[in-house]
């Protein structure tokens, strides 16, 4: 099976003033998994916010079914990979290709595929 995206965040500013603006217009709840993110429980396709300031680009991470395996790959192939990233929603890091475009690598943990 192809490789999918399976997760997203929004990078915002201040994580509590995206809660109170996302949550009262689209009716989002949020759980916080760590200081810097939050995860959105009641969506159907999976996503979250990270802090670190605004942007207008989401943040994509493509569904594998072995981070370590991927990012291994992804390097073997010219590409890089960011830090390794533990939460309750899986593993994850960062990915940039061979020409410097970042995207995200995330193995859901059991309950979030």
């Amino acid at each position: 099976m192809a490789v999918e995206l399976g997760y997203y965040t929004l990078s915002v500013g201040d994580l509590d003033r995206a809660a109170a603006f996302y949550g009262a217009l689209f009716g989002w709840e949020f759980s916080r998994e760590h200081e810097t993110y939050l995860h959105v429980t009641n969506t159907a396709v999976p996503m979250g916010f990270t802090a670190g300031g605004p942007s207008s680009q989401p943040n994509l991470y493509y569904h594998v079914a072995d981070i370590d395996a991927s990012a291994e790959r992804a390097r073997r192939l010219g590409g890089t990979t960011g830090e390794m990233l533990d939460s309750k929603s899986g593993r994850g890091c960062t990915c940039t290709d061979d020409q410097g475009t970042v995207i995200g690598l995330w193995q859901p943990a059991p309950g979030f595929a």
